[in-house]
């Protein structure tokens, strides 16, 4: 009975930190005046995905001076390349151990499973002291991050749509007088592609891509679990949730991808290349499928010999990664959340904190062209340029030498345009076809990228992969989707 006793008494103390069937419900104490600069220095330590800086003491320095007459607070930055990350987090969160900042996606350190696990602090009990503003500006996107009705990290403020189009090389396109706007589909690419290849013996991939940038990527749809969707471009599959791989314009996207590989237009070892961003830099392809935003082609040409353009396909869709796509989340293992927060408030809404994480320290990383324009040199020892999006707010960022100064409107202006789908809120409760999702994913790792990668002739092989799926349990998460699916829709409805 004593050791009954004492087994309920650990778990009572443990609800302190775990409360609630998603967990991570700290009670905001209110220990913390939001107003008042505290007498105890906390330091905050935040874990980034992303290269590690060479300088970063020096900055986190700097960081900490600007923060006492703040909140008194002190910030250490762990920085861990992509392939160390997730798994360092994974293991940290496993073991329950202290850390305060993460950044998290669906597909990064499963930001809606760790949600329900409870790594992550659920934060709505401190929003209209701690992040009130962050929270205000977010507006719909908070919701959109949403776990079971609760929000258990904060989304980065920046664009939360795109549309899908060609990133293509300006000095190629005006060569020959293409105009990269007029092409909307494979078939009228297709010619263009082939005279590149036959007019510039140098230019090695007419078109190019990684697994993520393949014909595929037109596509517009939405991940469920596995290889079930929901497709929102097309009227064809209204109110279903489909299985992609047995759908005919999954098929012929891959078809085209194994038709212009055999047309000589795709690097020859597509399926193992892994320098897609060194080719393209190298100048070696004229175009690629992208994700596009405003500037998005400046952006990624700021460094080359040459400058970068783009056109639009598809129409620009604010879709329900819009929230999730860029989020940093609290640890429940915090030891001081209210400071924590505080500081991701000051994060979200001071322009010089945002630069200085962000740039570094004028003078010594970057130089003012203007009062909002900075060149950075490329043999800095700090930089997060091209990291923006992963933390905070981008709107309070500095633009850098070639930007537009249109940039913050357009991007503001591009999140105003889009559409959203009659999808838009839907959450996948995976619980009853965890078991199911895991196997289809194993098939899935299998046979995607024989299908889409162009180096083989896909209709076999979808068979095959159709089949393994079904054999995993594809209609069985089908099934339950579309039970939830329908719920959705018909509480959509009634609204």
């Amino acid at each position: 009975m004593r050791k009954k006793i004492a087994a309920l008494l650990a778990m009572l103390m443990l609800g302190g930190v775990l409360t609630g069937c998603g967990g991570g419900n700290k009670v905001a104490t209110g220990a913390e005046d939001p107003n008042v600069v505290p007498e105890d220095t906390y330091e905050i330590n935040w874990y980034m995905q992303g290269m590690p800086q060479e300088d970063v003491a020096s900055v986190e320095a700097a960081v900490n001076d600007y923060l006492k007459d703040k909140i008194n607070a002190t910030l250490k930055m762990h920085r861990l390349e992509s392939n160390q990350y997730s798994k360092q987090l994974n293991t940290m969160i496993a073991a329950g151990e202290y850390f305060d900042i993460a950044w998290t996606t669906p597909g990064v350190l499963t930001y809606t499973a760790n949600a329900r696990n409870g790594a992550w602090l659920a934060l709505d009990d401190y929003i209209d002291t701690y992040i009130p503003k962050t929270i205000e500006q977010l507006g719909e996107i908070a919701d959109n991050a949403r776990v079971d009705g609760k929000l258990y990290a904060i989304p980065t403020y920046k664009e939360m749509a795109d549309s899908r189009g060609w990133t293509y090389r300006k000095d190629i396109a005006e060569k020959y007088n293409i105009n990269m706007d007029n092409i909307k589909t494979f078939d009228e690419l297709l010619p263009v592609l082939k005279m590149i290849k036959e007019n510039e013996p140098n230019m090695q991939y007419p078109i190019d891509w990684g697994s993520d940038r393949t014909p595929e990527a037109l596509m517009k749809y939405e991940e469920i679990a596995g290889t079930a969707v929901i497709f929102y471009d097309t009227d064809k599959y209204d109110g279903k949730v489909v299985n992609l791989v047995e759908t005919p314009e999954y098929l012929e996207a891959c078809k085209w991808a194994n038709k212009l590989y055999n047309e000589g237009l795709v690097k020859k070892d597509i399926m193992t290349a892994t320098d897609f961003e060194q080719r393209l830099k190298d100048g070696k392809t004229f175009c690629y499928v992208d994700f596009l935003k405003p500037g998005k082609a400046k952006e990624t040409s700021a460094k080359f010999d040459f400058e970068l353009d783009q056109s639009t396909v598809s129409d620009i869709w604010q879709d329900n990664g819009a929230g999730t796509g860029s989020m940093l989340a609290v640890s429940r293992t915090s030891k001081n959340p209210e400071r924590v927060l505080r500081f991701l408030e000051l994060l979200n809404t001071d322009a010089t904190l945002s630069n200085l994480i962000n740039y570094g320290i004028e003078g010594k990383h970057y130089t003012k062209i203007d009062d909002n324009t900075i060149t950075i040199p490329d043999d800095t020892s700090y930089t997060l340029q091209g990291y923006q999006w992963m933390q905070g707010n981008v709107f309070l960022n500095y633009l850098t030498e070639g930007e537009s100064p249109d940039k913050v409107e357009a991007l503001k202006a591009f999140n105003a345009e889009a559409k959203k789908p009659i999808d838009y809120g839907f959450k996948f409760d995976n619980t009853a076809v965890e078991a199911e999702i895991a196997a289809c994913q194993t098939v899935k790792s299998e046979y995607r990228k024989q299908v889409i990668m162009g180096s083989m002739d896909p209709e076999p092989i979808m068979k095959e992969y159709a089949a393994k799926l079904k054999a995993a349990g594809i209609d069985k998460i089908i099934e339950e989707a579309q039970k939830q699916y329908d719920e959705f829709l018909a509480n959509k409805n009634k609204q």
